[in-house]
Protein backbone atom coordinates (compact mmCIF):
# COMPACT_ATOMS: atom_id res chain seq x y z
CA UNK A 1 0.00 0.00 0.00
CA UNK A 2 1.44 3.37 -1.04
CA UNK A 3 1.93 6.33 1.31
CA UNK A 4 -0.83 8.17 -0.53
CA UNK A 5 -3.26 5.32 0.05
CA UNK A 6 -2.29 5.14 3.72
CA UNK A 7 -2.80 8.91 4.07
CA UNK A 8 -6.22 8.76 2.37
CA UNK A 9 -7.21 5.85 4.58
CA UNK A 10 -6.19 7.84 7.66
CA UNK A 11 -8.22 10.86 6.53
CA UNK A 12 -11.23 8.64 5.91
CA UNK A 13 -11.02 7.18 9.41
CA UNK A 14 -10.84 10.66 10.92
CA UNK A 15 -13.86 11.87 8.91
CA UNK A 16 -15.96 8.83 9.81
CA UNK A 17 -15.03 9.18 13.48
CA UNK A 18 -15.92 12.87 13.38
CA UNK A 19 -19.34 12.19 11.87
CA UNK A 20 -20.00 9.47 14.44
CA UNK A 21 -19.04 11.68 17.37
CA UNK A 22 -21.13 14.57 16.01
CA UNK A 23 -24.20 12.34 15.70
CA UNK A 24 -23.54 10.95 19.17
CA UNK A 25 -23.40 14.51 20.54
CA UNK A 26 -26.68 15.40 18.80
CA UNK A 27 -28.43 12.36 20.24
CA UNK A 28 -27.16 13.24 23.72
CA UNK A 29 -28.39 16.82 23.35
CA UNK A 30 -31.80 15.61 22.23
CA UNK A 31 -31.97 13.15 25.13
CA UNK A 32 -31.10 15.91 27.61
CA UNK A 33 -33.73 18.17 26.03
CA UNK A 34 -36.34 15.45 26.37
CA UNK A 35 -35.39 14.80 29.99
CA UNK A 36 -35.79 18.49 30.78
CA UNK A 37 -39.13 18.55 29.01
CA UNK A 38 -40.51 15.70 31.13
CA UNK A 39 -38.76 16.72 34.36
CA UNK A 40 -41.94 17.14 36.38
CA UNK A 41 -43.62 13.89 37.33
CA UNK A 42 -47.39 13.50 37.06
CA UNK A 43 -49.48 10.37 37.55
CA UNK A 44 -51.12 10.27 34.13
CA UNK A 45 -52.04 7.31 31.94
CA UNK A 46 -51.38 9.13 28.66
CA UNK A 47 -47.94 10.18 29.77
CA UNK A 48 -47.00 6.65 30.77
CA UNK A 49 -48.33 5.30 27.48
CA UNK A 50 -46.39 7.87 25.50
CA UNK A 51 -43.21 6.63 27.17
CA UNK A 52 -43.75 3.04 26.05
CA UNK A 53 -45.46 3.22 22.66
CA UNK A 54 -44.76 4.90 19.35
CA UNK A 55 -45.81 8.55 19.58
CA UNK A 56 -48.33 8.76 16.76
CA UNK A 57 -51.62 9.74 18.35
CA UNK A 58 -53.07 13.20 18.88
CA UNK A 59 -53.29 13.39 22.64
CA UNK A 60 -53.18 15.57 25.71
CA UNK A 61 -49.93 15.20 27.66
CA UNK A 62 -49.81 16.32 31.28
CA UNK A 63 -46.23 17.45 31.37
CA UNK A 64 -43.82 20.33 31.21
CA UNK A 65 -43.07 20.68 27.52
CA UNK A 66 -40.03 21.67 25.51
CA UNK A 67 -41.32 25.11 24.80
CA UNK A 68 -41.13 26.03 28.48
CA UNK A 69 -37.39 26.35 28.45
CA UNK A 70 -37.50 28.53 25.35
CA UNK A 71 -39.91 31.21 26.61
CA UNK A 72 -38.28 32.24 29.85
CA UNK A 73 -38.56 36.01 29.46
CA UNK A 74 -38.86 37.10 33.12
CA UNK A 75 -42.11 38.64 34.31
CA UNK A 76 -40.61 41.27 36.53
CA UNK A 77 -43.54 42.19 38.78
CA UNK A 78 -43.56 40.53 42.20
CA UNK A 79 -46.75 38.50 42.66
CA UNK A 80 -47.80 37.77 46.27
CA UNK A 81 -49.77 34.74 45.07
CA UNK A 82 -46.70 32.87 43.85
CA UNK A 83 -43.82 34.69 45.58
CA UNK A 84 -42.69 34.57 49.20
CA UNK A 85 -41.77 38.16 49.99
CA UNK A 86 -39.53 39.65 52.67
CA UNK A 87 -39.68 43.45 52.78
CA UNK A 88 -36.85 45.44 54.33
CA UNK A 89 -37.16 49.05 55.52
CA UNK A 90 -33.75 50.72 55.51
CA UNK A 91 -32.35 53.55 57.60
CA UNK A 92 -29.80 54.17 54.85
CA UNK A 93 -30.64 53.68 51.19
CA UNK A 94 -29.18 50.68 49.34
CA UNK A 95 -29.54 48.80 46.05
CA UNK A 96 -29.41 45.46 47.88
CA UNK A 97 -27.01 44.03 45.29
CA UNK A 98 -24.94 42.13 47.85
CA UNK A 99 -27.99 40.36 49.26
CA UNK A 100 -29.38 39.79 45.79
CA UNK A 101 -26.28 37.74 44.94
CA UNK A 102 -26.66 35.73 48.14
CA UNK A 103 -30.30 34.82 47.59
CA UNK A 104 -29.73 34.04 43.92
CA UNK A 105 -27.11 31.48 44.91
CA UNK A 106 -29.41 30.15 47.61
CA UNK A 107 -32.33 29.75 45.21
CA UNK A 108 -30.29 28.15 42.43
CA UNK A 109 -30.51 24.69 44.00
CA UNK A 110 -34.31 24.88 43.94
CA UNK A 111 -34.38 26.24 40.38
CA UNK A 112 -36.67 29.04 41.50
CA UNK A 113 -36.26 32.67 40.36
CA UNK A 114 -35.73 35.61 42.69
CA UNK A 115 -37.10 39.10 42.08
CA UNK A 116 -36.11 42.30 43.84
CA UNK A 117 -38.13 45.52 43.90
CA UNK A 118 -37.19 48.85 45.44
CA UNK A 119 -39.01 51.97 46.49
CA UNK A 120 -37.69 55.47 47.06
CA UNK A 121 -39.68 57.28 49.75
CA UNK A 122 -43.28 57.59 48.49
CA UNK A 123 -42.51 56.63 44.89
CA UNK A 124 -43.65 53.47 43.15
CA UNK A 125 -41.97 50.09 43.24
CA UNK A 126 -39.43 49.32 40.52
CA UNK A 127 -36.87 46.68 39.60
CA UNK A 128 -33.94 46.73 42.00
CA UNK A 129 -30.84 44.78 42.92
CA UNK A 130 -27.80 43.99 40.81
CA UNK A 131 -27.06 46.60 38.17
CA UNK A 132 -30.17 48.69 38.79
CA UNK A 133 -28.16 51.91 39.24
CA UNK A 134 -30.33 53.24 42.07
CA UNK A 135 -30.61 52.99 45.85
CA UNK A 136 -33.84 52.55 47.76
CA UNK A 137 -35.25 53.15 51.22
CA UNK A 138 -37.37 49.98 51.00
CA UNK A 139 -36.60 46.70 49.28
CA UNK A 140 -38.68 43.62 48.61
CA UNK A 141 -36.94 40.29 48.05
CA UNK A 142 -39.24 37.71 46.50
CA UNK A 143 -38.62 33.99 45.99
CA UNK A 144 -40.97 32.21 43.57
CA UNK A 145 -42.43 29.21 45.37
CA UNK A 146 -43.86 27.17 42.47
CA UNK A 147 -42.87 26.47 38.87
CA UNK A 148 -42.62 23.42 36.64
CA UNK A 149 -39.86 21.96 38.80
CA UNK A 150 -42.42 21.69 41.60
CA UNK A 151 -43.02 23.35 44.96
CA UNK A 152 -40.15 24.75 46.99
CA UNK A 153 -39.18 22.92 50.19
CA UNK A 154 -40.09 24.64 53.48
CA UNK A 155 -36.48 24.54 54.69
CA UNK A 156 -35.30 26.40 51.59
CA UNK A 157 -38.06 28.94 52.09
CA UNK A 158 -36.90 29.42 55.69
CA UNK A 159 -33.27 29.73 54.58
CA UNK A 160 -34.27 32.47 52.15
CA UNK A 161 -36.17 34.36 54.85
CA UNK A 162 -33.32 34.03 57.37
CA UNK A 163 -30.74 35.23 54.85
CA UNK A 164 -32.72 38.40 54.19
CA UNK A 165 -33.29 38.97 57.92
CA UNK A 166 -29.56 38.65 58.69
CA UNK A 167 -28.72 41.14 55.96
CA UNK A 168 -31.33 43.56 57.29
CA UNK A 169 -29.78 43.35 60.75
CA UNK A 170 -26.30 44.00 59.31
CA UNK A 171 -27.40 47.16 57.51
CA UNK A 172 -29.58 48.44 60.34
CA UNK A 173 -32.91 47.72 58.64
CA UNK A 174 -36.11 46.02 59.69
CA UNK A 175 -37.61 43.00 57.93
CA UNK A 176 -41.28 42.10 57.55
CA UNK A 177 -42.36 38.66 56.32
CA UNK A 178 -45.12 36.08 56.37
CA UNK A 179 -45.38 32.76 58.17
CA UNK A 180 -43.40 30.01 56.47
CA UNK A 181 -45.89 27.22 57.22
CA UNK A 182 -48.85 29.18 55.86
CA UNK A 183 -46.94 30.24 52.76
CA UNK A 184 -45.81 26.69 52.01
CA UNK A 185 -49.32 25.26 52.44
CA UNK A 186 -50.64 27.77 49.91
CA UNK A 187 -47.75 27.01 47.56
CA UNK A 188 -48.31 23.25 47.80
CA UNK A 189 -51.99 23.68 46.92
CA UNK A 190 -51.05 25.92 44.01
CA UNK A 191 -48.57 23.31 42.82
CA UNK A 192 -51.27 20.62 42.88
CA UNK A 193 -53.54 22.84 40.82
CA UNK A 194 -50.78 23.54 38.29
CA UNK A 195 -50.13 19.82 37.90
CA UNK A 196 -53.81 19.30 37.01
CA UNK A 197 -53.79 21.87 34.19
CA UNK A 198 -50.20 21.42 32.97
CA UNK A 199 -51.23 20.04 29.60
CA UNK A 200 -49.76 19.98 26.10
CA UNK A 201 -51.84 19.04 23.07
CA UNK A 202 -49.94 17.06 20.45
CA UNK A 203 -51.04 16.41 16.87
CA UNK A 204 -49.02 14.09 14.64
CA UNK A 205 -48.67 13.90 10.87
CA UNK A 206 -47.30 10.59 9.60
CA UNK A 207 -46.54 9.17 6.19
CA UNK A 208 -49.56 7.74 4.40
CA UNK A 209 -47.76 5.20 2.22
CA UNK A 210 -44.72 4.37 4.32
CA UNK A 211 -42.44 6.69 2.36
CA UNK A 212 -40.47 9.09 4.58
CA UNK A 213 -40.92 12.85 4.60
CA UNK A 214 -37.92 14.79 3.29
CA UNK A 215 -36.41 17.50 5.48
CA UNK A 216 -36.16 20.08 2.70
CA UNK A 217 -39.88 19.74 1.96
CA UNK A 218 -40.78 19.92 5.65
CA UNK A 219 -38.81 23.13 5.94
CA UNK A 220 -40.42 24.61 2.81
CA UNK A 221 -43.94 23.92 4.06
CA UNK A 222 -43.12 25.10 7.58
CA UNK A 223 -41.66 28.42 6.45
CA UNK A 224 -44.58 29.01 4.08
CA UNK A 225 -46.87 28.59 7.10
CA UNK A 226 -44.93 31.15 9.13
CA UNK A 227 -42.84 28.75 11.21
CA UNK A 228 -39.13 29.28 11.71
CA UNK A 229 -36.48 26.70 12.54
CA UNK A 230 -34.50 27.75 15.62
CA UNK A 231 -31.20 26.69 17.14
CA UNK A 232 -32.68 23.87 19.26
CA UNK A 233 -33.88 22.00 16.18
CA UNK A 234 -37.59 22.86 16.49
CA UNK A 235 -39.84 24.98 14.27
CA UNK A 236 -41.69 27.77 16.11
CA UNK A 237 -44.88 29.62 15.27
CA UNK A 238 -44.61 32.83 17.25
CA UNK A 239 -47.17 35.49 18.05
CA UNK A 240 -46.98 38.94 19.61
CA UNK A 241 -43.79 39.73 21.55
CA UNK A 242 -42.27 36.54 20.07
CA UNK A 243 -44.37 34.32 22.33
CA UNK A 244 -44.60 30.70 21.20
CA UNK A 245 -48.04 29.64 19.96
CA UNK A 246 -47.10 26.12 18.89
CA UNK A 247 -44.10 24.15 17.68
CA UNK A 248 -43.30 21.52 15.05
CA UNK A 249 -40.80 18.87 16.08
CA UNK A 250 -39.40 15.74 14.50
CA UNK A 251 -41.57 12.70 15.21
CA UNK A 252 -38.40 10.64 15.54
CA UNK A 253 -35.75 11.08 18.26
CA UNK A 254 -33.58 13.61 16.45
CA UNK A 255 -33.98 17.40 16.24
CA UNK A 256 -34.23 19.21 12.92
CA UNK A 257 -30.61 20.32 12.47
CA UNK A 258 -30.53 23.19 9.92
CA UNK A 259 -27.41 21.90 8.20
CA UNK A 260 -28.96 18.44 7.74
CA UNK A 261 -32.45 19.36 6.53
CA UNK A 262 -31.63 18.68 2.87
CA UNK A 263 -30.67 15.08 3.64
CA UNK A 264 -32.96 14.35 6.60
CA UNK A 265 -35.78 11.83 6.27
CA UNK A 266 -38.41 11.09 8.90
CA UNK A 267 -41.60 9.12 9.30
CA UNK A 268 -43.55 12.02 10.76
CA UNK A 269 -43.75 15.34 12.57
CA UNK A 270 -45.40 16.46 15.82
CA UNK A 271 -47.18 19.76 16.35
CA UNK A 272 -47.39 20.79 20.00
CA UNK A 273 -49.44 23.39 21.89
CA UNK A 274 -48.32 24.17 25.46
CA UNK A 275 -51.75 25.07 26.86
CA UNK A 276 -50.93 27.07 30.04
CA UNK A 277 -48.43 29.30 28.25
CA UNK A 278 -50.58 30.31 25.27
CA UNK A 279 -53.24 33.02 25.10
CA UNK A 280 -56.32 32.25 23.02
CA UNK A 281 -55.74 28.51 23.21
CA UNK A 282 -58.91 27.62 21.30
CA UNK A 283 -57.98 29.71 18.28
CA UNK A 284 -54.38 28.53 18.42
CA UNK A 285 -55.53 24.90 18.50
CA UNK A 286 -57.60 25.52 15.36
CA UNK A 287 -54.60 27.16 13.68
CA UNK A 288 -52.32 24.28 14.70
CA UNK A 289 -54.80 21.72 13.38
CA UNK A 290 -55.14 23.60 10.08
CA UNK A 291 -51.34 23.71 9.82
CA UNK A 292 -51.15 19.97 10.47
CA UNK A 293 -53.63 19.32 7.67
CA UNK A 294 -51.64 21.56 5.33
CA UNK A 295 -48.50 19.58 6.17
CA UNK A 296 -50.36 16.34 5.49
CA UNK A 297 -51.59 17.60 2.13
CA UNK A 298 -48.20 18.91 1.02
CA UNK A 299 -46.13 15.97 2.26
CA UNK A 300 -48.47 13.14 1.30
CA UNK A 301 -49.19 12.34 4.92
CA UNK A 302 -52.17 12.04 7.22
CA UNK A 303 -53.19 13.42 10.62
CA UNK A 304 -53.83 10.30 12.69
CA UNK A 305 -55.45 9.09 15.88
CA UNK A 306 -53.92 6.53 18.23
CA UNK A 307 -54.73 3.69 15.80
CA UNK A 308 -53.20 5.46 12.81
CA UNK A 309 -56.69 6.26 11.56
CA UNK A 310 -57.26 9.77 10.16
CA UNK A 311 -58.29 12.13 12.95
CA UNK A 312 -62.07 12.32 13.03
CA UNK A 313 -64.23 15.36 13.67
CA UNK A 314 -65.51 13.67 16.83
CA UNK A 315 -61.97 13.22 18.17
CA UNK A 316 -61.14 16.83 17.33
CA UNK A 317 -64.21 18.08 19.19
CA UNK A 318 -63.30 15.96 22.21
CA UNK A 319 -59.84 17.53 22.35
CA UNK A 320 -61.35 21.00 21.93
CA UNK A 321 -63.82 20.37 24.77
CA UNK A 322 -61.03 19.23 27.11
CA UNK A 323 -58.95 22.26 26.13
CA UNK A 324 -61.82 24.65 26.87
CA UNK A 325 -62.41 22.96 30.23
CA UNK A 326 -58.77 23.49 31.19
CA UNK A 327 -58.85 27.13 30.10
CA UNK A 328 -62.05 27.75 32.08
CA UNK A 329 -60.48 26.15 35.14
CA UNK A 330 -57.41 28.37 34.85
CA UNK A 331 -59.53 31.50 34.39
CA UNK A 332 -61.57 30.62 37.47
CA UNK A 333 -58.34 30.36 39.47
CA UNK A 334 -57.15 33.75 38.13
CA UNK A 335 -54.26 32.10 36.30
CA UNK A 336 -55.10 33.04 32.73
CA UNK A 337 -53.30 30.93 30.15
CA UNK A 338 -50.55 32.97 28.53
CA UNK A 339 -50.78 35.68 31.20
CA UNK A 340 -47.89 36.91 33.34
CA UNK A 341 -48.76 34.66 36.28
CA UNK A 342 -49.13 31.56 34.10
CA UNK A 343 -45.87 32.24 32.25
CA UNK A 344 -44.04 32.32 35.57
CA UNK A 345 -45.76 29.28 37.06
CA UNK A 346 -45.32 27.15 33.93
CA UNK A 347 -41.65 27.90 33.39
Amino acid sequence: MSELQISLLGVGVVVIAGVYLFNLWQEREFRHRAERAFAREHDDVLLRRAATEDRVEPQIWRTATQSAARDRDPQRAIDPVIDYVVEVSLARSSDGAELHEEVLALAAASRKPVLVAGRIDDGGWQDAGIGCGAEFSRLRFALQMVNRTGCIDPDKLAAFRDTVIKWAVRVGGEAAYGDITDAHEIAAELDRFCAEVDVAIGVNVVSMNGQPFHGAEIRRVAEAAGLRLEADGVFYYRGDHLSTLFTVDNHEPMPFVPEQMNTLQTGGITLLLDVPRVSGGGQVFDLMLETARNFASALGGVVVDDKRIPLSDAATEKIRAELNAILDKMNAAQITAGGARALRLFS
